[in-house]
C-alpha cells in the first residue's frame, strides 16, 4: 500500500469516527426524554389531546404522562395530573413534602415554572389569555402570559377582574388595568402611605403619567413621600436613609431658618400630588406634592407662645425611568416662612384717679388728664324766710 492510500483510508477512518460520535449523540439526547418502559405497556388509559395530537395519558399506577401523535412516550407518567396549555406546555400537579403542588412542563419533562402553587388557572379578558398562579405558601398571585412568561416580576395579594379591566391588589394600594387583546395598560393607581401616624392616599389617573411609571416607581416615591414628612417635622436624618437618593441630594425641614418656631406638629395629610417635571437632563423626572397641616408653637411680639395652625405644601423631586434607577433628588417646602398673625395690643388697667364725689373720672386710660367739665349740678332751693 503506498502513501497516498494510507493518507486516504486514515481520511475516512477520521470522518467515519465524528460520525459515529454524532450519531451516538443525537440518539443519546433523544433517549433522555423518552419514556424507557415502553410506549403502549406504559399507557393504560388515554385522555385529552391538544392540536398536534399529542395525549395525556394514564399508566397502570394511575400517573399521568404524554404521549406524541404515534403513542411513544415523550413525558413520563411521574405526575399526579396533567393539563395542556394554549402553548407547548402542560400544566402539573405532583406531591411534594405531602402537600398537592402545581408547576408547568414542556413536552420533555422540564420543569418551567416550579412547582410551589396550589393552583394554575387559565383567564381570558377582552380577547387576552393569561394565567393566575396562587402561591402555596403565602396564597398571594402571579400572573403568567399564555407561554408562562412573567406579567410582572412580583406578586400581588389579590386579583379581581371584570369583562373589560383587571384590578390587582397589594399591601400599599391598588392598581386598576384595561385589558385588550394586545395586553395590559395601567389605568389607575391609587396608593396608601402614612407620615407621623397621618394616613394619605395619592390616586393616580393620568393615563399619560401612568404609561411613563411601574408599580414599584409608584410604591418607592409615596414612601419617600411619607419618610421626609417625618424627617421635615422632625429633623432627624434617620428618616432620609430609608430613601434611595442621588449623589448630594438637598432635603430642608419645615421653616429651618424661623428662631421664633418652638414646636412644628403635624396634624393632617389632606391632598398628596404626583406629577412629571420638565428637566435639563435626558432622565424623566417626577415630583410629588403634599400638602400638610400643621400646628406651629412660635414666639409673638410680645414674647409670649402662641399657637398658630397653617397649611403648607411640600415637594419632593426624583429621577429615574425605573425603580432600580430611581432616586430622590430634593425635598423642601414652597413656603419659606409662615404668615404671623398680628398680635393682638396689650390693654392696661384703667386709672383709679377719679373724683369720688363728683363720679367723674379724672385721667384718660393713656395717663393724659380729661377736660374739664362743667358743675351743671342743680342746687338746693333756699327757704323763704318771712
Amino acid at each position: 500500500m503506498n502513501k497516498h492510500m494510507k493518507l486516504l483510508f486514515a481520511a475516512l477512518f477520521v470522518v467515519i469516527i465524528v460520525l459515529a460520535a454524532a450519531i451516538a449523540r443525537f440518539y443519546s439526547h433523544t433517549d433522555k426524554n423518552v419514556y424507557d418502559g415502553g410506549a403502549q405497556s406504559a399507557i393504560a388509559q388515554k385522555l385529552g389531546t391538544n392540536s398536534n395530537g399529542d395525549l395525556i395519558f394514564q399508566d397502570s399506577n394511575g400517573l399521568y404522562g404524554v404521549a406524541d401523535s404515534s403513542e411513544r412516550v415523550i413525558v413520563s407518567p411521574e405526575w399526579d395530573d396533567l393539563s395542556f396549555t394554549d402553548s407547548s406546555f402542560c400544566i402539573a400537579k405532583k406531591h411534594v413534602h405531602g402537600s398537592l403542588l402545581c408547576g408547568c412542563i414542556d413536552y420533555e419533562g422540564n420543569v418551567i415554572v416550579p412547582l410551589i402553587y396550589d393552583s394554575i388557572e387559565k383567564k381570558q379578558i377582552n380577547g387576552f389569555s393569561f394565567y393566575t398562579a396562587v402561591s402555596h405558601t403565602d396564597g398571594s398571585y402571579v400572573l403568567y402570559s399564555a407561554d408562562f412568561s412573567p406579567l410582572f416580576t412580583r406578586s400581588w395579594k389579590n386579583c379581581e377582574y371584570d369583562e373589560e379591566t383587571l384590578t390587582l391588589h397589594t399591601d400599599k394600594g391598588s392598581f386598576l388595568y384595561t385589558v385588550t387583546p394586545m395586553g395590559l395598560a395601567m389605568k389607575n393607581a391609587k396608593l396608601y402611605g402614612s407620615a407621623v401616624k397621618h394616613d394619605f392616599e395619592l390616586d393616580i389617573t393620568s393615563k399619560l403619567l401612568l404609561s411613563k411609571l411601574t408599580v414599584p416607581m409608584i410604591e418607592d416615591m409615596t414612601a419617600a413621600a411619607g419618610k421626609y414628612l417625618e424627617y421635615a417635622f422632625s429633623g432627624d436624618e434617620k428618616y432620609l436613609s430609608d430613601i434611595k437618593t442621588a449623589e448630594n441630594p438637598v432635603f430642608t425641614t419645615l421653616f429651618p431658618d424661623e428662631e421664633r418656631i418652638k414646636s412644628r406638629k403635624l396634624t393632617g395629610v389632606p391632598d398628596i400630588f404626583l406629577y412629571s417635571t420638565r428637566s435639563e437632563d435626558d432622565v424623566p423626572h417626577f415630583s410629588v406634592s403634599v400638602t400638610a397641616e400643621t400646628d406651629l408653637v412660635y414666639t409673638d411680639d410680645n414674647n409670649k407662645n402662641a399657637h398658630m395652625d397653617g397649611k403648607y405644601t411640600a415637594v419632593i423631586e426624583f429621577s429615574g425611568s425605573s425603580a432600580g434607577e430611581l432616586k430622590a433628588i430634593s425635598g423642601g417646602f414652597r413656603e419659606t416662612a409662615p404668615e404671623y398673625p398680628t398680635p393682638e395690643p396689650e390693654h392696661p388697667s384703667i386709672s383709679e384717679n377719679s373724683d369720688t364725689e363728683s363720679g367723674y373720672i379724672t385721667g384718660n386710660t393713656d395717663g393724659t388728664a380729661l377736660p374739664s367739665v362743667p358743675d351743671t349740678t342743680v342746687p338746693p332751693p333756699t327757704e323763704n324766710i318771712y
